[in-house]
């Protein structure tokens, strides 16, 4: 297909498409553009007019809309005028190694074709690092492998779910859901060069940081989606989107400090330690309980930080569950844990495969720093195509995939990856705050959660009990809410 990128949608004020509706002319109507938006927000703090008027004027007379936004926007500093205007983009052709540089971003709404509901038919993207190359055409055939592979893992798998239910899934409804899970684990023998579409929605100011960013990224297909991005909506609103190229800090200091590392550290370690766990808890805040008790008393009492730190400490194991017994008694699978859990924080190494990272990506309020992908680091091998018998299969293809990983990565490393699957993997290291956390348990949990993700997430969940058994009773799937209240808070409160 090749990358493209169109602009599905965008704000624009909706008196304007009132009067237009209504038959009026265009320049009473005024423009449809996001930029009116946020010419006439960035005036409400100094012209004495009521909104709606200064609104009016905007659309009326776009020219001098645009002229204040760049003017208040890039001389003035008021960065934040730019978030009233917001677009939707579809964006299709992009291999999923690119969609991780696009969905690394926090201010962001991502819509992604999932890799578990549909079955996929081989597109693919060729890195423009190995094209006209010597590898080229290795790549190809690689691609092509395991293209053939998946589909006849996907059937094989079906057939084997089918098998086990006792002669097929009765109903449609049923039949998708076995159809997924074939699709789910079929999806380990995919390339990170697999063809993704996904949709976005993201303000100006956002959008500018994004397409500014992928101008300095080490992939040429992120540099080619910068650009992109830009086009599609460079006509619309040429006023809250100016800085967009590279930078000498996005462009320089990740290699410099690359160097450092390579000076600094050891010789590559690249296979897991023997016994290394793919959850390890690396810290997390002292006496954890305590400090959520103490934001719990803080914001809901009238005393002082010293005070309620002092009440904290001075409760018995009792006294802690009774009060977040105060919390969890009243929740349902929906609410959220106060914003008082934000008072601790946990830092978690993992070790994951990519189509798990695929889901943990998606938890952007965390902080979430991913090493490159690594062989050394082993395989997921799902547990379903262990008991079809394919797993030798899946092996072989994925030991030749890291033959043309290491021949590639002497051309280019970051291009490299191109050439691995949703089944190798990478070191991550994650921080979360204690309420980040609880919405990572409710869904990653959840006994619908894919059995990758979720038993990463039960791990961690399991650390973080571990020294937080108190405010952390409550994390768990969303299917698991009432025997959790059950547990960490007794009885209902009513």
């Amino acid at each position: 297909m090749g990358l493209k990128v169109i602009l599905a949608g965008h704000n624009v004020d909706r008196q304007a498409l009132d009067l237009r509706l209504a038959g009026e002319r265009e320049e009473e109507a005024g423009a449809l553009s996001p930029e009116t938006l946020s010419a006439a927000y960035a005036r409400i703090s100094r012209d004495p007019r009521s909104v709606d008027v200064l609104r009016a004027e905007s659309r009326r007379e776009v020219d001098r809309a645009r002229r204040s936004n760049q003017s208040i926007i890039f001389d003035m500093g008021h960065a934040s005028v730019a978030e009233h205007a917001t677009f939707n983009l579809d964006v299709l052709g992009l291999s999923r190694l690119a969609v991780e540089a696009l969905e690394r971003h926090r201010l962001v709404s991502f819509t992604e074709k999932s890799q578990r509901y549909t079955r996929l038919e081989g597109e693919h993207v060729v890195p423009q690092e190995l094209q006209g190359g010597p590898l080229e055409a290795d790549f190809r055939a690689r691609v092509e492998a395991l293209g053939g592979l998946y589909q006849e893992l996907a059937r094989a798998l079906t057939a084997a779910a089918e098998a086990q239910d006792g002669g097929g899934a009765r109903g449609r409804a049923a039949r998708r859901a076995l159809e997924s899970r074939a699709n789910e684990d079929a999806r380990y023998a995919l390339p990170l060069c697999a063809e993704a579409q996904l949709g976005m929605t993201v303000n100006a100011r956002s959008l500018e940081l994004i397409i500014a960013r992928l101008a300095s990224h080490e992939l040429a297909e992120a540099r080619q989606l910068g650009l992109a991005l830009h086009a599609a909506v460079a006509r619309v609103a040429p006023s809250v989107i100016r800085y967009t190229q590279a930078t000498a800090f996005s462009r320089d200091t990740g290699p410099a400090l690359a160097a450092q590392a390579e000076r600094l550290l050891p010789a590559r370690v690249a296979a897991q330690s023997p016994g290394e766990p793919a959850v390890r808890l690396a810290g997390h805040s002292p006496e954890p309980d305590r400090a959520v008790a103490t934001a719990l008393l803080f914001a809901h009492g009238r005393a002082g930080l010293e005070e309620c730190l002092a009440a904290a400490r001075a409760l018995d194991a009792a006294g802690l569950r009774a009060l977040f017994a105060e919390v969890y008694g009243r929740m349902q699978p929906w609410d959220a844990l106060p914003r008082a859990w934000e008072a601790v924080t946990f830092t978690y190494e993992l070790v994951l495969s990519a189509a798990a990272y695929g889901q943990l990506k998606r938890h952007r309020m965390s902080t979430q720093l991913a090493q490159p992908y690594e062989p050394g680091l082993g395989r997921t091998i799902p547990e379903s195509v262990r008991r079809a018998g394919l797993t030798g299969a899946l092996e072989r293809e994925l030991g030749r995939c890291e033959e043309l990983w290491e021949r590639a990565a002497r051309v280019s490393p970051a291009a490299a990856a191109y050439c691995l699957t949703n089944a190798h993997r990478r070191r991550v290291l994650v921080g979360l705050n204690g309420r980040a956390l609880g919405h990572f348990a409710r869904l990653r949990c959840d006994a619908e959660a894919q059995w990758d993700i979720r038993a990463l997430a039960g791990q961690m969940v399991a650390a973080a009990q571990a020294v937080m058994p108190f405010a952390g009773a409550f994390y768990g799937g969303k299917d698991c809410v009432d025997a959790l209240r059950v547990n960490a808070a007794g009885a209902s409160v009513v």
